[in-house]
């Protein structure tokens, strides 16, 4: 992708925050929300008195589903307005800035499974040019910042996890699929209680999804 280039963690890269909310528009079916995403969202949403009860609340009125790779159903943050909007940009500013999605606080970086024993490989995103007129950011820092160790950990888990459930899933015909879709999702983005940590929950239910899958 020419608007992605590979970062090592010692590099310094020039970046500047120019708060103009450019990155947060025309950004139709392009923010996916992960499962740990959804979580944060329906806690902080919750906590500034929304009346969301769990994940589903949040999917529902801020995000629909689609495809990843043809057979992976994922969910992407809804738009607003001609400009495609994020649907929580509110008058130029974030209005979940605490509990954003990961992709958000980690641009103008990004993430991937990593190489050669190396558990991520980073990137730097380069489609906004605006952004980089001036500054400085070392990417290490960066990232300790934006990418904290809870993050780190559900991703590794979620990595190793996808192989296989991608795996199962070209295996099945659109029938076998399309009969387990609801309890695919539900484990995936709905089973968890807010009140409790995250990332025991997300194994607990990726176990669930690999039995349901055909196992691995």
């Amino acid at each position: 992708m020419a608007s992605v280039k590979t970062v090592a963690l010692n590099e310094k890269v020039l970046f500047h925050c120019r708060l103009c909310g450019c990155c947060c528009r025309n950004v139709k079916d392009c923010i996916m929300l992960e499962p740990m995403d959804a979580y944060r969202l329906a806690q902080y949403l919750r906590d500034q008195g929304e009346p969301v009860a769990g994940t589903e609340d949040v999917l529902a009125r801020y995000a629909h589903p689609t495809w990843l790779a043809d057979n992976f159903p994922v969910f992407l943050l809804n738009t607003v307005g001609t400009s495609d909007d994020c649907v929580f940009l509110k008058a130029g500013r974030c209005s979940v800035y605490e509990a954003r999605p990961r992709v958000c606080r980690l641009y103008p970086f990004s993430v991937a499974p990593g190489e050669r024993g190396r558990d991520f490989q980073y990137f730097l995103c380069t489609e906004k040019s605006h952004h980089f007129a001036d500054g400085i950011v070392k990417v290490k820092e960066w990232l300790s910042q934006n990418f904290i160790r809870e993050d780190r950990d559900v991703l590794k888990v979620d990595y190793k996890a996808v192989q296989v459930l991608d795996r199962n899933l070209r295996a099945m015909s659109e029938k076998e699929f399309q009969s387990l879709l609801f309890r695919f999702l539900y484990y995936r983005y709905y089973n968890y209680d807010l009140d409790q940590p995250f990332l025991p929950q997300f194994r607990s239910n990726l176990e669930q999804l690999r039995e349901l899958t055909g196992g691995g």
